[in-house]
Protein backbone atom coordinates (compact mmCIF):
# COMPACT_ATOMS: atom_id res chain seq x y z
CA UNK A 1 0.00 0.00 0.00
CA UNK A 2 1.71 3.19 -0.69
CA UNK A 3 0.25 6.70 1.43
CA UNK A 4 1.09 10.07 1.03
CA UNK A 5 2.27 11.65 4.57
CA UNK A 6 4.85 14.06 6.10
CA UNK A 7 6.85 13.94 9.04
CA UNK A 8 5.68 16.85 11.54
CA UNK A 9 8.79 19.40 12.94
CA UNK A 10 6.95 20.01 15.91
CA UNK A 11 6.89 16.21 17.12
CA UNK A 12 10.59 15.88 15.92
CA UNK A 13 11.68 18.47 17.84
CA UNK A 14 9.83 16.96 21.06
CA UNK A 15 11.42 13.57 20.98
CA UNK A 16 14.48 15.20 20.79
CA UNK A 17 14.22 17.27 23.63
CA UNK A 18 12.79 14.10 25.19
CA UNK A 19 16.08 12.27 23.99
CA UNK A 20 18.11 14.99 25.76
CA UNK A 21 16.21 15.60 28.86
CA UNK A 22 16.39 12.20 29.75
CA UNK A 23 20.30 11.16 28.88
CA UNK A 24 21.65 14.94 29.42
CA UNK A 25 22.54 15.44 25.80
CA UNK A 26 20.94 16.12 22.65
CA UNK A 27 21.40 14.16 19.15
CA UNK A 28 23.01 16.13 16.57
CA UNK A 29 21.22 14.71 13.61
CA UNK A 30 17.28 14.18 13.52
CA UNK A 31 16.60 11.47 15.61
CA UNK A 32 17.02 8.30 14.26
CA UNK A 33 14.31 6.82 15.52
CA UNK A 34 11.80 9.68 14.69
CA UNK A 35 10.04 8.25 11.35
CA UNK A 36 8.86 5.51 13.54
CA UNK A 37 6.45 8.02 15.25
CA UNK A 38 4.62 8.21 11.82
CA UNK A 39 3.08 4.70 12.95
CA UNK A 40 0.86 6.74 14.82
CA UNK A 41 -1.02 7.62 11.60
CA UNK A 42 -4.17 6.20 11.01
CA UNK A 43 -3.64 5.38 7.30
CA UNK A 44 -0.46 3.47 8.88
CA UNK A 45 -2.34 1.93 11.03
CA UNK A 46 -4.82 0.55 8.88
CA UNK A 47 -2.14 -0.83 6.16
CA UNK A 48 0.13 -1.73 9.15
CA UNK A 49 -2.31 -3.10 11.69
CA UNK A 50 -1.02 -4.43 15.01
CA UNK A 51 -1.75 -8.37 15.97
CA UNK A 52 -4.22 -8.40 18.67
CA UNK A 53 -2.61 -9.95 22.00
CA UNK A 54 -5.43 -12.40 23.06
CA UNK A 55 -6.36 -13.39 26.88
CA UNK A 56 -2.61 -14.37 28.27
CA UNK A 57 -0.56 -13.42 25.24
CA UNK A 58 2.20 -9.81 25.38
CA UNK A 59 3.12 -8.28 21.99
CA UNK A 60 6.94 -8.08 22.26
CA UNK A 61 9.41 -6.58 20.02
CA UNK A 62 11.67 -8.46 18.60
CA UNK A 63 14.04 -6.64 16.01
CA UNK A 64 14.33 -3.52 14.66
CA UNK A 65 16.12 -2.11 11.48
CA UNK A 66 16.86 1.21 9.86
CA UNK A 67 18.39 1.82 6.56
CA UNK A 68 18.77 5.79 5.95
CA UNK A 69 20.19 8.04 3.23
CA UNK A 70 19.58 10.77 5.17
CA UNK A 71 17.49 12.66 7.48
CA UNK A 72 13.63 13.46 6.05
CA UNK A 73 13.10 16.79 5.49
CA UNK A 74 10.14 17.75 8.41
CA UNK A 75 6.48 19.10 7.33
CA UNK A 76 7.13 17.91 3.64
CA UNK A 77 5.37 15.47 1.55
CA UNK A 78 6.83 11.53 2.09
CA UNK A 79 5.49 9.05 -0.03
CA UNK A 80 5.03 6.05 2.12
CA UNK A 81 4.86 2.41 1.64
CA UNK A 82 3.51 -0.31 3.78
CA UNK A 83 4.18 -3.87 3.92
CA UNK A 84 3.17 -6.49 6.75
CA UNK A 85 4.30 -9.94 6.46
CA UNK A 86 3.15 -12.96 8.71
CA UNK A 87 5.82 -15.68 9.42
CA UNK A 88 5.98 -18.70 11.94
CA UNK A 89 7.97 -15.99 14.22
CA UNK A 90 5.43 -13.03 14.06
CA UNK A 91 4.99 -10.26 11.86
CA UNK A 92 7.80 -8.21 10.03
CA UNK A 93 6.52 -4.87 9.22
CA UNK A 94 8.38 -2.83 6.29
CA UNK A 95 7.61 0.57 5.85
CA UNK A 96 9.74 2.98 3.52
CA UNK A 97 9.47 6.87 3.68
CA UNK A 98 10.72 9.04 0.39
CA UNK A 99 11.07 12.23 0.05
CA UNK A 100 13.24 13.07 -3.65
CA UNK A 101 16.56 11.29 -3.48
CA UNK A 102 16.02 10.61 0.60
CA UNK A 103 14.71 7.37 1.44
CA UNK A 104 14.42 5.66 5.07
CA UNK A 105 13.49 2.08 5.98
CA UNK A 106 12.08 0.94 8.91
CA UNK A 107 11.31 -3.13 9.71
CA UNK A 108 9.93 -4.05 12.21
CA UNK A 109 9.46 -7.89 13.76
CA UNK A 110 6.66 -7.98 16.46
CA UNK A 111 6.01 -11.42 18.40
CA UNK A 112 3.10 -12.92 19.82
CA UNK A 113 4.64 -14.57 23.18
CA UNK A 114 2.41 -16.63 26.17
CA UNK A 115 2.61 -14.56 29.61
CA UNK A 116 3.72 -17.56 31.06
CA UNK A 117 6.98 -17.20 28.70
CA UNK A 118 7.94 -14.13 29.11
CA UNK A 119 7.07 -14.22 32.88
CA UNK A 120 9.67 -17.31 33.25
CA UNK A 121 12.47 -16.04 30.81
CA UNK A 122 15.28 -15.82 32.35
CA UNK A 123 17.34 -12.52 31.82
CA UNK A 124 20.14 -12.35 29.28
CA UNK A 125 23.42 -12.68 31.42
CA UNK A 126 25.75 -9.28 31.34
CA UNK A 127 28.86 -9.84 29.36
CA UNK A 128 31.69 -7.33 30.73
CA UNK A 129 33.87 -8.45 27.47
CA UNK A 130 31.07 -6.58 25.24
CA UNK A 131 32.53 -3.10 26.63
CA UNK A 132 36.00 -2.83 25.74
CA UNK A 133 37.36 0.13 25.01
CA UNK A 134 33.47 1.61 24.83
CA UNK A 135 32.10 5.35 26.11
CA UNK A 136 29.83 4.35 28.84
CA UNK A 137 26.99 6.79 30.10
CA UNK A 138 26.09 7.76 34.18
CA UNK A 139 22.96 5.48 35.01
CA UNK A 140 19.77 6.88 33.24
CA UNK A 141 16.17 6.63 34.45
CA UNK A 142 13.06 6.79 32.43
CA UNK A 143 10.20 8.46 34.42
CA UNK A 144 6.72 7.52 33.83
CA UNK A 145 6.25 11.27 32.89
CA UNK A 146 8.62 10.64 30.12
CA UNK A 147 7.51 7.63 28.85
CA UNK A 148 3.84 9.04 28.60
CA UNK A 149 4.94 12.13 26.38
CA UNK A 150 6.75 9.62 24.43
CA UNK A 151 3.67 6.93 24.23
CA UNK A 152 1.89 10.28 22.84
CA UNK A 153 4.65 11.27 19.85
CA UNK A 154 4.10 7.66 18.91
CA UNK A 155 1.03 6.56 19.32
CA UNK A 156 1.80 2.86 20.74
CA UNK A 157 -1.21 1.18 22.24
CA UNK A 158 0.45 -1.95 23.95
CA UNK A 159 -1.00 -2.14 27.44
CA UNK A 160 2.05 -3.20 28.96
CA UNK A 161 3.43 0.50 28.61
CA UNK A 162 0.50 2.00 30.27
CA UNK A 163 -1.29 -0.24 32.19
CA UNK A 164 0.86 -1.57 35.62
CA UNK A 165 -1.73 -4.58 36.21
CA UNK A 166 -0.28 -5.85 32.51
CA UNK A 167 2.90 -5.54 33.89
CA UNK A 168 2.07 -7.00 36.80
CA UNK A 169 0.99 -10.24 34.90
CA UNK A 170 4.40 -10.48 33.74
CA UNK A 171 6.36 -10.19 37.09
CA UNK A 172 7.30 -6.82 36.59
CA UNK A 173 6.86 -4.37 39.35
CA UNK A 174 5.51 -1.04 36.93
CA UNK A 175 4.68 -0.97 32.70
CA UNK A 176 7.75 -0.97 30.35
CA UNK A 177 9.76 1.67 28.65
CA UNK A 178 9.04 1.19 24.72
CA UNK A 179 11.75 -0.40 22.75
CA UNK A 180 11.91 2.57 20.52
CA UNK A 181 12.40 5.16 23.30
CA UNK A 182 14.93 2.97 24.92
CA UNK A 183 16.34 2.52 21.54
CA UNK A 184 16.40 6.17 20.68
CA UNK A 185 18.64 7.21 24.00
CA UNK A 186 21.61 5.44 22.07
CA UNK A 187 22.11 8.53 19.74
CA UNK A 188 23.87 11.36 21.44
CA UNK A 189 27.02 9.02 23.03
CA UNK A 190 26.86 7.07 19.35
CA UNK A 191 27.24 10.32 16.83
CA UNK A 192 30.57 10.95 18.00
CA UNK A 193 31.95 7.48 17.99
CA UNK A 194 30.59 6.91 14.67
CA UNK A 195 31.62 9.76 13.80
CA UNK A 196 28.93 9.99 10.39
CA UNK A 197 25.91 9.80 8.77
CA UNK A 198 23.54 6.72 10.17
CA UNK A 199 22.86 4.44 7.12
CA UNK A 200 22.00 1.13 9.00
CA UNK A 201 20.86 0.51 12.58
CA UNK A 202 20.21 -3.16 13.64
CA UNK A 203 19.01 -4.05 16.72
CA UNK A 204 17.41 -6.92 19.19
CA UNK A 205 16.05 -6.54 22.20
CA UNK A 206 17.02 -8.71 24.85
CA UNK A 207 14.90 -7.95 28.11
CA UNK A 208 13.04 -5.23 29.04
CA UNK A 209 13.37 -2.04 31.16
CA UNK A 210 10.49 -1.19 33.97
CA UNK A 211 9.73 2.71 33.58
CA UNK A 212 11.98 4.02 36.51
CA UNK A 213 14.69 1.43 36.52
CA UNK A 214 18.00 3.01 35.03
CA UNK A 215 19.94 1.27 32.85
CA UNK A 216 23.27 2.07 31.46
CA UNK A 217 24.81 2.78 27.22
CA UNK A 218 27.59 2.01 25.96
CA UNK A 219 29.11 2.57 22.65
CA UNK A 220 31.99 0.37 21.08
CA UNK A 221 33.65 1.92 18.08
CA UNK A 222 34.01 -1.23 15.73
CA UNK A 223 36.05 0.06 12.90
CA UNK A 224 35.75 2.90 10.87
CA UNK A 225 32.48 4.46 10.59
CA UNK A 226 31.16 1.39 12.55
CA UNK A 227 29.96 0.70 16.27
CA UNK A 228 28.23 -1.34 18.39
CA UNK A 229 25.74 -0.16 21.40
CA UNK A 230 24.50 -1.94 23.84
CA UNK A 231 21.94 -1.50 26.61
CA UNK A 232 21.40 -3.11 29.80
CA UNK A 233 21.02 -2.95 33.22
CA UNK A 234 22.49 0.20 35.63
CA UNK A 235 23.60 -2.48 38.31
CA UNK A 236 25.05 -4.40 35.18
CA UNK A 237 23.31 -7.30 35.86
CA UNK A 238 21.18 -7.80 32.36
CA UNK A 239 21.36 -6.69 28.89
CA UNK A 240 18.33 -4.96 27.40
CA UNK A 241 19.13 -4.51 23.97
CA UNK A 242 22.14 -4.69 21.52
CA UNK A 243 22.40 -2.30 18.13
CA UNK A 244 25.06 -2.63 15.51
CA UNK A 245 25.51 0.98 13.59
CA UNK A 246 26.91 1.75 10.60
CA UNK A 247 27.53 5.41 8.76
CA UNK A 248 27.35 5.98 5.16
Amino acid sequence: MTLSLSLPAAATQALSALIAEITGAAPRDQPWTAPAMLFSDPAVKAALPVPEAAHGQVLVHDYQRIDRSGPLPPDSPLRATARATDGASGTEYTFVLEAGSVAVTLTTALRLYDVAQVAGAAAAPFRAAMLAEAAETAPVTVSRSQTDRYLALSGDENPIHRDPEAAAALGFAAPIVPGMLLLALIQPLAEPVLDGTLSRLTCRFMAPLEVGAACRIAVVPRGAGRARAVLYGAERDRMLAVADLQAA
